[in-house]
């Protein structure tokens, strides 16, 4: 797995095309994990503790900590202006596969807010 990795809720309108819009400013150099594809469960499975809702906000997984919410934010701007980006596999986004109806201005406002208000920090081993 490349670091750092960014999990998102893929379920979601709003948080694929946000993944979609992160990817494209980044070039395609960061790893993109939907919440709720294989890959992405297997994933969660080695940074969160046993029974840990992950799916309460995206992540902003490093080698050594996962950044949700508001500081997941921080860490992906400070990645993008500060870090040598390597060549990393080409990420995919099918927003077929979102169910939740995340596409109008409301849900959209709400989302942005749950992000700017929640904020937590995990550290795990490898």
């Amino acid at each position: 797995m490349h670091y750092p990795v960014l999990i998102y809720d893929n379920l979601c309108t709003s948080c694929t095309n946000f993944a979609k819009i992160t990817n494209n400013i980044l070039g395609g150099k960061i790893t993109m994990l939907g919440h709720y594809t294989r890959q992405g469960k297997e994933f969660k499975q080695m940074i969160f503790p046993k029974n840990y809702d992950s799916t309460e906000m995206s992540w902003f997984v490093t080698t050594e900590k996962a950044y949700g919410g508001r500081k997941g934010l921080q860490q992906l701007i400070k990645y993008f202006f500060s870090a040598k980006h390597e060549e990393y596999q080409k990420n995919t986004f099918d927003l077929n596969e979102c169910t939740n109806d995340c596409n109008t201005v409301k849900v959209a406002i709400f989302r942005s807010c749950s992000v700017l208000s929640s904020s937590k920090i995990i550290k795990y081993q490898k």
